[in-house]
């Protein structure tokens, strides 16, 4: 069926125009006789590019499902065989500018738009935004570590306080005036972090110096935790919405192929299939991924229709990859699915005619000009976003769950992970590991102060002196004095006994202790050498009190006159 632009046919020559039908760029209708009408950005375009070449032209519809490909043979199929067979001046329509440049037959115009790769995705379904909003600044490990360091600060609290020698359980239990001894018990040591994680009160603060360093330790990871917590829950309120952030199963092209959860779809022999293919030739990484990926699954489909259908009742497991101008289109009339990802590749839509025509030359000179009058955007705006009966999605919404390792780029929530917290779990790690030594060294100084303690009581209560045995501090009465005759040489026998007091055993070279009656002790001096004298002196004996201790003292009688 054709179609013909009447209007300059009788003043400028008239060519043979196919096209396909294809929205937004070839869009049929029928009048109230069946006439048929086209519209769309490429037919729009193609009139003020004849209006500029000065061409007059018959369009005519074809039926082929696509824009064809040059096969082994070098013949084509799809809407450019009608070119190649000589059958039409002029093919219309997105028609991608072929990867080959060796083509004989064909020749294609200068790019009238640009165009790329996307995924088209179906949207996720809003979720109610659950109960959870005050457990968002922190991530699950960061809560989990939260709880593991309460609970360790605790019992090392508890173990300070039971066996350091300078806590409060060491104090006398008659001397605990105000019951602190036992501030640090189990459950008191549980209790005096739990407040202080919260920045409250307490009554008692610790009396050792681990102690003490501990709980300074554990001071200074609570700002850190609650200064943190307090900014994030901050920036969360500030930048939510009414909806939650949808999650998205993968994050880009590669964690799709990695992990196979996610079916992709595109169209054989189209120029998406050529890219991908022509990626894999040429040693691309993604692109030769993502052929081998969907050649594996067989998932090549015959039209961008069975995919885009696919997409909407896949349920997030089917991906379909096309050119971004017409998925953009498939978005905005319809409103569960939507573009997503970077973009693979950029190439140009063109027309197509016959090789070294005259006619092609013509078309690319309209088509730069038209070019830099911006005209395409005009028609991008008639057809795409004008027709959109979808309200436009927030793609910083979606949230992609990045699964085969490596960073997420477009992450959009603000909790802290542990990577974020590190420091102050090290810090605190540090501190635990400082009041476990010095709750060592305590010990240390502790037993050492015991062992001088003891050695200083014994040497008070040794004698230095060795000559002198010491009397009891309790002075007895001051005694009589005594006297007693004795040779000079100290025979048993004629020695005169009339000691009452004491009694001696002997006067000798000897140094001997008695014990008196009265059970008080003193120390005979020896007087051998003073005794054995030629003289045969008399010798008193005298008992006398001195200050300190009891001696006897022997003189003769005549030191004594």
């Amino acid at each position: 069926m054709t179609a013909k632009n009447s209007t300059m046919s009788a003043i400028f020559p008239n060519y043979e125009v196919v096209v396909k039908e294809e929205a937004p760029f070839v869009i049929v209708d029928k009048d109230s006789e069946g006439k048929l009408l086209f519209s769309g950005i490429s037919i729009d375009f193609l009139k003020k590019v004849a209006e500029k070449a000065q061409f007059s032209y018959n369009i005519k519809l074809t039926n082929h499902e696509d824009y064809g490909y040059q096969k082994e043979s070098d013949n084509w199929n799809g809407l450019l065989s009608e070119i190649s067979n000589k059958n039409a001046d002029l093919a219309v329509g997105p028609i991608p500018v072929p990867l080959r440049q060796d083509i004989s037959d064909i020749e294609f115009s200068k790019p009238y738009m640009s165009s790329g790769i996307n995924l088209l995705i179906k949207y996720p379904p809003d979720t109610v935004r659950g109960i959870g909003l005050m457990l968002e600044p922190f991530a699950t490990e960061v809560w989990v570590m939260i709880c593991l360091a309460f609970i360790v600060v605790s019992l090392a609290l508890f173990l300070i306080g039971r066996f350091s020698p300078y806590e409060w359980a060491k104090v006398v239990k008659e001397k605990d005036v105000r019951l602190v001894r036992t501030s640090f018990g189990l459950k008191n040591s549980f209790l005096f972090t739990a407040s202080t994680l919260g920045w409250q009160g307490y009554k008692e603060a610790p009396r050792s110096l681990s102690g003490r360093i501990l709980m300074c330790i554990w001071f200074m990871f609570t700002v850190f935790v609650i200064v943190a917590y307090t900014a994030c829950l901050s920036a969360i309120l500030t930048s939510r919405s009414e909806s939650v952030p949808q999650q998205l199963p993968f994050a880009d092209y590669e964690d799709i192929v990695d992990n196979k959860d996610v079916k992709i779809g595109a169209m054989k022999y189209h120029h998406v299939y050529q890219v991908l293919k022509h990626g894999k030739v040429s040693h691309n990484n993604i692109f030769s991924k993502l052929f081998v990926y969907i050649d594996d699954s067989q998932e090549w489909i015959k039209h961008n229709k069975e995919g885009v259908q696919r997409v909407k009742d896949s349920g997030g497991k089917y991906v379909l990859l096309m050119e971004t101008v017409k998925a953009d289109y498939v978005a905005a009339t319809n409103c569960d699915v939507i573009p997503y990802g970077e973009t693979l590749s950029t190439f140009g839509y063109s027309f197509a005619g016959q090789k070294k025509s005259p006619l092609m030359e013509r078309v690319t000179l309209a088509i730069l000009d038209l070019n830099e009058d911006m005209y395409i955007q005009e028609l991008i705006a008639k057809y795409i976003h004008k027709k959109q009966v979808c309200a436009a999605y927030d793609k910083t919404k979606l949230v992609p769950q990045k699964r085969s390792g490596g960073p997420t780029h477009n992450r959009v929530t603000s909790s802290m992970d542990m990577r974020d917290m590190a420091i102050p779990f090290l810090f605190l790690f540090l501190g635990v590991l400082c009041a476990g030594g010095a709750l060592g060294a305590e010990h240390y100084y502790k037993h050492r102060q015991a062992n001088k303690n003891a050695d200083n009581k014994a040497k008070k209560l040794l004698n230095t002196d060795s000559s002198i045995c010491k009397a009891p501090k309790v002075s007895p009465p001051p005694p009589p004095i005594y006297k007693a005759k004795v040779n000079n040489k100290l025979q048993e026998s004629n020695q005169e006994k009339s000691l009452n007091y004491g009694e001696t055993v002997k006067l000798g070279s000897d140094k001997e202790c008695e014990e008196e009656n009265d059970g008080n002790q003193f120390e005979m001096i020896a007087l051998e050498d003073k005794i054995e004298s030629d003289k045969p002196d008399e010798i008193q004996v005298q008992i006398e009190e001195v200050p300190s201790q009891k001696e006897i003292k022997v003189e003769t009688l005549n030191e004594m006159a």
